[in-house]
């Protein structure tokens, strides 16, 4: 799909409604040709302002809406409040999660404000019918949101004690060694260079130039030990990296030669997720199959937090915009030492 959004053109002439189908309108509806227009135009601007990851995540989200509206022969623009809130509903029976619905919402809203159309939201018990969705979804226990199984340093330490010196052990083991030092997202990995690892006092850090809440690209660092520091020199030293994207595909050999900077492409997040656990699972670690991309993250977020380091604290180690997330993965490690604990302890003493 590249940078493409297209989302106009997977508008069937049928799943547009016409001026003369629209009840009653408070002002008068463009035609099908005028909004397509609309959207074009406006598609242009949202692909230069938006991450692909971005684009992709809105293509997916209105493709499942459009594809629904086909099968119940709905109108998707402007589609109808009470017709999107059968779709949620129909969402919500099938299992979807509440990370998901809400996803849905945003993004049928998104292209309604990009073909300048009514959202469907704004009406007056939009409130109460999206509680009523909340309500069905936790009948569901779909509110909560999926959480990566943890990633600890024991779990690390095992899976670098099972690791040799070939050139796939030593680029994994860097890899997954930083994972857990910079609460890196796989996506932040895939596309991190030699150059962004320099000195900070007695460590290092990892400049981070763009990322999922750093669209912009101001940039922010995270802490590498002295330890993954080294492992990182011991696998760039090996292959011949001296620039460019440090975790690059990699023969099963004991003999390899990275390309030249320019000509070397980067591991993608997905095979670094499969890494990830495909190591974990060879090195026996507990429940390994259920690790993800962000398991290190999650790991390290609730270790900190069972150190007793605080919310802000670990918000900023991860790069995390808000401490929501933060409080959803420490939500145990929080529990033992929240004021009730404190004094169950302070009593026992």
């Amino acid at each position: 799909m590249g940078h493409e959004l297209l989302v106009a053109d997977s508008l069937d002439p049928m799943l547009v409604r016409p001026a003369a189908a629209a009840s009653a309108p408070v002002a008068p509806q463009p035609s099908p040709e005028a909004i397509r227009a609309q959207l074009l135009e406006w598609e242009g601007k949202f692909r230069a302002a938006r991450s692909v990851a971005t684009l992709r995540a809105v293509r997916a989200d209105w493709q499942v809406f459009v594809e629904w509206c086909e099968r119940n022969r709905t109108w998707a623009l402007p589609v109808a409040s009470h017709d999107l809130l059968r779709f949620l509903t129909d969402q919500v029976v099938l299992g979807k999660k509440r990370s998901t619905i809400d996803r849905y919402i945003t993004t049928i809203r998104l292209i309604h404000k990009g073909a300048m159309l009514p959202d469907p939201t704004h009406y007056a018990d939009w409130k109460l019918d999206r509680q009523a969705i909340v309500m069905r979804l936790a009948e569901n226990d779909a509110n909560a949101p999926e959480q990566a199984e943890p990633m600890r340093t024991e779990h690390v330490r095992q899976i670098l004690a099972s690791l040799g010196d070939a050139p796939l052990d030593l680029r994994d083991a860097a890899l997954i060694s930083l994972a857990s030092d910079t609460l890196c997202r796989e996506s932040e990995l895939a596309v991190l260079k030699v150059e962004a690892i320099k000195q900070a006092g007695d460590g290092w850090s990892v400049d981070l130039r763009r990322s999922k809440t750093d669209q912009a690209g101001l940039g922010t660092a995270r802490y590498c030990s002295p330890a993954t520091k080294m492992r990182i020199d011991l696998w760039c030293a090996a292959v011949g990296i001296e620039r460019g994207y440090l975790f690059i595909p990699v023969g099963k050999g004991r003999s390899f030669t990275a390309p030249p900077a320019n000509e070397c492409k980067p591991l993608g997040a997905i095979q670094i997720a499969r890494i990830l656990r495909r190591r974990a699972v060879r090195a026996g670690v507990p429940g390994a199959a259920l690790l993800t991309g962000h398991s290190g993250r999650v790991g390290s977020a609730v270790e900190m937090l069972e150190a007793g380091f605080s919310v802000p604290e670990v918000q900023f180690a991860g790069g995390w915009k808000s401490p929501r997330m933060v409080l959803h993965y420490g939500k145990q490690a929080l529990a033992g030492r929240n004021a009730m604990a404190k004094l169950r302890k302070a009593q026992s003493s």
